[in-house]
Order: structure tokens, then C-alpha cells, then sequence
């Protein structure tokens, strides 16, 4: 049960990894309103000014590399809804050895040396766009399609590393009692740089006339993330005990764990839905635009925008007040609201109600990841958690098979049709978790 504030935080170390004087816990802020409370912590702090420049620099490929694609191909709708897609794939290899990685050593340089790999690769890849004329017809310069392929690849593999990581390390700058409201917080990073790297990505793509000025920026942001690792400990870390036995017989102890811990293994299995409907249609938002709405690349960056907007309202609401329905039934109900959503913009294709639906959109699925990844996060141990975590995200590596499918089937027939048949079938499947999964509807 959560402690009360006042209480002593203290009992949640067991021990702490890292013993300097600036990582000793903090005594928890008191107050009827605790909105920020996470952000009292001075390594939650680090941490989150470290996870929202990882997530602008995502936003940023994501929408680049998109537009990029569909620039160089003339339009290729496959091609360019797989590239985006393809950078989660290298998750279902590497992801649990990451895990087990994050059990073995320690997380904080792990994420620096990675931030920093991310950066090199950025910088290339920069030089290589700048060395290339877009704008030519056909388009001059060493540049070429498998390039992007290549590129999204390589940052694929050491997003793959990073991320469970990002994620166990959450519970190891602030006591339990404040997790879930640093999950709420940390769930900003990702909604309020949907809103301002799209953005800003959308911009310098219109005014700049050129792409390489989003990949040095890329690289920029995960330069700050290394440095931002420095100063940050894990006061609330427990010591591992994944060095006790090989790395083989600590990837069988987290498989292990989640078979035995069957609501662990429910709350992968439902986590998965989404990841079919809602994500798809970002990697495929240049057609979606192009096609249906006859827009541009500015249109791209307003619409991501604003959906952030929708999830940092959520996600404000959530570290405010909670889930007043309960962890698992917020969950359903926002895929169901998400799925919605995305049926209605698919059928009316008029710009007003796609704007207020990927604002409801936005608000749906980060109420179900906050709820989701909250509900793991305090489940699962501490020694156990990079493991956990990794299988946990294992979805995110079937994304790429959903947006090839999806892809294709966009190129034989349409986006709005494909898009109408996904949200339909979620719909129809939330609504059935509603029904009969009590398990997870009840959890809180």
C-alpha cells in the first residue's frame, strides 16, 4: 500500500546502489495538492530532463525520416509507413539481453554510452542529407533509400538497449509511495514532445528548406542526455543479485517470473492492442495526409502536436488526481475512446474533427500506457525489473510487422478504408476486455 506523506521513505531502500551524500533519499513534500511532487527528487529531476530530450530527438526521426522517405520514393506509401515502422523491430532481438543488461551493470552509464553512440550516427546521417539535393528532380547526391533503412536500423538497436532501462529507472530515484505520480510525469516526456518536436521538426523542414537541420538537432539532444547522466544517482535502487548466476540463468529466472505472475502476463498481453491500432497511424500520418486531407509536412507536425497536447492533459489530470475509475479500467476505456477516435477521423475526413480527434486520441492512450506501465512498474521487483521491462516492450518490436501489413494493404487500396477496418476491429475487442477480463478491469 502506498505510504502516507511523512512517512518514511527510507524503508523502501534495499540498499542503495549508488551511497554519495546528493543520492540519500529525500523526505517526501507534503500538501493536499502534489502535482509535481516527482519532481521534488533531484535525480527524478535529471532523469526526466534526460527522457524528454530522448523523446524530442524520437519525435523529431520519426516525422523526418517519414517525410524524407516520401520525398525520395515520390510518394511510396509502403516505404514510407515500413521505414518508420522498421526502427522498432531490432526490440525483439536485442530487448530481453538488454534487460538482463540492466540487471548486470549500472544503468546510469549504460544510458550514457548509448546516448552518446546515438549521437555519432545522428551526425552522419545529418552530413549525409546535407550532401544530397533534394530538391533536384530526380534528387542529386550520395542519398539513397537504403540508406534510411540502414539508418533507422542502427538507432533502432540502441533505442532497443536504452528503453527498458529508461523505464526501471524510475523506481530507483523516488520511494514507492511516489511512483505512480512519477510515471504520470514521466509519461510527459513523451506527450509534450509529441507536441514540440513535430513541431519543430515541421518548421525547420518549411523554413530551412531541408532535412539535415532535424538530424543535428537529434544528435544535439542525446549529447544532453549523456551529460545529464553524470550527476544523477539511484538512491532507491536495490543492490543486484543478477551476478549470482549467468546471463542465460538470469534471462530464464525473468521468463520465469512472468509466466508464474499471470496478471504480469495479462497486462503484456492487452498493452499489445494498441500498439496494432494507434501507432500505425503516426508512422503512416504522411499518407494519411497527403491522401485524405491534402495536406503538407506542416500539417504532419500540428496534428502530432496536438495530439500531445491531449496526452499531457492526461497526464497532468493523472498525476493530479489519479485514476479515479481504477488502473485497469481507465486502461480499457481508453482504447476503446482511442479506437474511437480514430474510426471517426477515418470516415470524416474534415480537418476541424481530425484535429479534436487526435486530441482525444492523445488524452486515451496515455491514460492507458500511464496505467499500464504503472501497474508493471509496481508489481515486478526491483532486481527483477530491467528483465521484466524488456519483455514488457517487447511489443513495441511488432510494430514493424503491423505497419508493413498495414502498409500494404494502404498501397492496394486506401489509408481512410485501412485505417476504418483497424479501429472498427480494436473497438469491437476493447469492448469485449470491458466485459469479461475482471482481472484486469478491477486492478488498481
Amino acid at each position: 500500500m502506498a505510504q502516507r506523506p511523512g512517512e518514511a521513505d527510507q524503508e523502501q531502500v534495499q540498499p542503495p546502489v549508488d551511497d554519495s551524500s546528493a543520492s540519500q533519499p529525500q523526505p517526501r513534500p507534503s500538501g493536499r495538492f502534489n502535482t509535481f511532487e516527482s519532481l521534488y527528487y533531484r535525480d527524478y529531476r535529471f532523469l526526466w530532463a534526460g527522457n524528454f530530450l530522448i523523446n524530442t530527438a524520437d519525435w523529431l526521426q520519426i516525422l523526418t525520416v517519414g517525410w524524407l522517405m516520401l520525398r525520395l520514393t515520390d510518394g511510396n506509401a509502403l516505404l514510407t509507413g515500413t521505414v518508420v515502422g522498421i526502427r522498432t523491430l531490432p526490440v525483439l532481438i536485442i530487448g530481453p539481453w538488454a534487460g538482463v543488461l540492466a540487471d548486470r551493470i549500472n544503468r546510469r552509464k549504460l544510458m550514457s554510452i548509448t546516448q552518446i553512440c546515438l549521437a555519432a550516427v545522428a551526425v552522419v546521417f545529418a552530413i549525409l542529407v546535407a550532401s544530397t539535393d533534394l530538391n533536384a528532380r530526380p534528387y542529386a547526391g550520395p542519398l539513397q533509400v537504403w540508406h534510411l533503412f540502414v539508418y533507422v536500423a542502427v538507432t533502432g538497436a540502441l533505442h532497443s538497449m536504452v528503453r527498458p532501462v529508461r523505464q526501471a529507472l524510475i523506481p530507483n530515484v523516488v520511494p514507492r509511495s511516489s511512483l505512480p505520480n512519477a510515471m504520470a510525469l514521466n509519461a510527459t516526456t513523451r506527450t509534450s514532445t509529441r507536441l514540440l518536436g513535430p513541431a519543430l521538426g515541421g518548421v525547420l523542414i518549411e523554413v530551412l528548406g531541408g532535412f539535415n537541420w532535424n538530424f543535428f538537432l537529434e544528435a544535439g539532444a542525446y549529447v544532453g542526455v549523456a551529460a545529464i547522466m553524470f550527476p544523477m544517482r539511484t538512491p532507491y535502487q536495490s543492490a543486484s543479485t543478477a551476478l549470482a548466476a549467468s546471463v542465460w540463468g538470469n534471462m530464464k529466472e525473468g521468463l520465469a517470473y512472468i509466466w508464474k505472475t499471470r496478471i504480469i502476463l495479462h497486462l503484456m498481453l492487452i498493452s499489445l492492442l494498441p500498439n496494432f491500432v494507434f501507432q500505425p497511424l503516426v508512422f503512416l500520418l504522411p499518407v494519411f495526409i497527403s491522401d485524405v486531407l491534402k495536406g503538407s509536412e506542416g500539417l504532419g507536425g500540428l496534428l502530432l502536436s496536438i495530439m500531445g497536447v491531449g496526452g499531457v492533459i492526461a497526464t497532468m489530470l493523472i498525476a493530479s488526481v489519479g485514476f479515479k475509475l481504477g488502473k485497469g479500467r481507465s486502461m480499457i476505456i481508453g482504447i476503446i475512446v482511442g479506437s474511437a477516435a480514430i474510426l471517426v477521423m477515418a470516415q470524416v475526413p474534415w480537418l476541424p474533427l481530425t484535429m479534436a480527434m487526435f486530441l482525444l486520441l492523445g488524452f486515451a492512450q496515455t491514460h492507458f500506457r500511464v496505467g499500464n506501465s504503472t501497474l508493471i512498474q509496481t508489481l515486478v521487483p526491483d532486481e527483477l525489473r530491467g528483465r521484466v521491462t524488456s519483455v514488457y516492450q517487447l511489443d513495441h518490436g511488432l510494430i514493424p510487422l503491423a505497419v508493413f501489413v498495414i502498409s500494404l494493404v494502404v498501397q492496394f487500396t486506401d489509408v481512410a478504408l485501412t485505417l476504418s477496418v483497424l479501429a472498427g476491429g480494436s473497438l469491437v475487442i476493447a469492448v469485449g476486455f470491458m466485459i469479461f477480463a475482471k482481472q484486469v478491469r478491477t486492478l488498481d
